[in-house]
């Protein structure tokens, strides 16, 4: 009888042994995989030459759309002449949002984040320490714009007498300054980028151009990577170029100062949180700008990048219903007929275009595929925003948002009207802040199967170690 108690005590103690060594070497496995993050310098290098994409599996109806029709458009549509599309905008409550998120494969507290789609609270501790930053001596002091009496988040225009020209202001004026980036120095070259992800779609987008070799800017919505924290990383890891789109969405001429610092730091936050990045260039929503809004965005480290003339596709208008895809093929066979008209302002020599897109749906994303198509066979040659400059630093490495990021744009009265719609970049004029002096070592194939069988030879390690430990758990089960 003591033996037999000895021999039940000894198969008790070896089972829970190998159950604790299964579980506890199965969380490390599992722990090592989801703790790689992509550094800013692997980015820098990813941007040179995309890496394969994993398949993707096209939703089956086109007409819902996830959430990713911005609540803003979606509410305030009939302002832009399409219909009212609220039904298909999700559930914005912070407990759906948190039901999204647990299917991710990268958490998020949502809670640590402002709401979804809604300007951030200006009295948040965090927004005030932002504002800090700021020398609000040198920022100009223009007036809030007003909005639309049905949509106060888009700019509404003065008449053009009443328009200051002092105040450079994009949206009602088409003003534009020297650092302004509205096309690619040289001639053939093709800025691709989308706004408004990341979203469902920019999966299908991701996977088309990682087949062609190709790389995208997408200027990001803090709001969709609340919902979609593992399709911006994903863009990141495949080589892409990510931007800044603010947090929420609206015109930031017509948000105050502090509103602007908010929308900017808030995004600027869960996208580093997420990959690792801090963005260098931003995109105002609609293109929508003055002189305030560029120097504080100057001030925290960005470039602002609005598109060449001609080249807005208007593809947003598509799940709106107000347009058709062969009317925005039309417009761009027209664009690319009239190519010759994007020019440097400064010296009339030829430049390449930056198109305007959007990773929204899957009706964007194909018209998009007929786009690049039809581009790369008129001679365009398409890349990111960073590869249209030359621009080996394409994300800040030292993020220090009161330092200078060039020269503040002028509000003297000398401000340069645009009658083409392009401007020469003068990128090289306005470094990242904290810019390192030494160019990223660019990515050969060498490196990337280098990288890749490095990635097999780890996973069929931990197979290996995974199916070793559930034998040895086995057999000492069976004893």
């Amino acid at each position: 009888m003591p033996s037999k108690n000895c021999s039940s005590s000894t198969m008790f103690s070896r089972r829970h042994l190998a159950l604790l060594a299964v579980l506890a070497l199965s969380t490390l496995i599992v722990a090592s995989a989801n703790s790689s993050q992509v550094s800013t310098e692997e980015a820098m290098a990813l941007l040179t030459r995309p890496a394969a994409a994993a398949s993707v599996a096209r939703p089956q109806n086109d007409i819902n759309y996830h959430g990713i029709v911005p609540s803003f458009l979606a509410k305030h549509a009939h302002a832009y002449g399409g219909i009212n599309r609220q039904e298909q905008v999700e559930d914005d409550s912070i407990e759906a949002q948190r039901e999204r998120n647990s299917h991710s494969r990268i958490r998020i507290n949502v809670d640590q984040y402002p709401p979804k789609d809604q300007i951030p609270d200006v009295n948040h501790p965090r927004v005030k320490a932002w504002v800090k930053e700021i020398d609000w001596s040198k920022v100009p002091n223009i007036p809030v714009a007003q909005g639309l009496a049905d949509a106060p988040r888009f700019p509404n225009c003065p008449p053009d007498d009443q328009v200051n020209p002092d105040h450079c202001w994009w949206s009602c004026d088409g003003c534009l300054e020297p650092e302004d980036v509205v096309s690619c120095p040289t001639e053939g070259h093709w800025g691709l980028t989308y706004d408004d992800g990341p979203s469902v779609a920019s999966k299908a987008l991701v996977q088309y151009l990682d087949e062609r070799s190709l790389s995208a800017t997408f200027f990001i919505v803090g709001s969709r990577v609340l919902e979609y924290p593992d399709i911006l990383k994903e863009q990141v890891a495949s080589g892409h170029h990510i931007a800044m789109h603010t947090w929420s969405h609206g015109g930031l001429t017509t948000l105050t100062n502090e509103e602007i610092v908010a929308e900017i730091k808030w995004t600027e936050k869960i996208i580093r949180d997420v990959t690792g990045l801090t963005m260098k260039y931003v995109r105002p929503p609609y293109g929508d700008c003055d002189n305030r809004v560029r120097e504080i965005l100057r001030q925290m480290g960005y470039i602002n990048v609005i598109w060449s003339q001609g080249w807005d596709t208007n593809d947003w208008r598509l799940p709106l219903q107000t347009i058709k895809a062969p009317e925005i093929i039309s417009t761009f066979q027209n664009a690319l007929d009239n190519v010759a008209l994007v020019k440097s302002r400064e010296t009339g020599a030829l430049e390449g275009p930056i198109t305007l897109e959007h990773d929204l749906t899957l009706q964007t994303v194909d018209l998009s595929k007929s786009i690049i198509s039809i581009g790369m066979a008129k001679g365009l040659k398409p890349m990111n925003l960073a590869q249209c400059l030359s621009d080996l630093t394409p994300y800040q490495v030292d993020n220090k948002s009161s330092e200078a990021a060039g020269q503040a744009p002028k509000s003297d009265g000398n401000s340069t009207k645009s009658t083409s719609g392009s401007s020469s970049s003068n990128s090289k004029e306005v470094p990242a802040v904290g810019a390192p002096t030494q160019a990223p070592t660019p990515v050969t194939d060498t490196d990337i199967k280098g990288k890749s069988a490095a990635t097999s030879l780890q996973s069929s390690l931990g197979a290996i170690t995974l199916g070793g430990i559930f034998a040895v758990a086995s057999y000492f089960l069976a004893l």
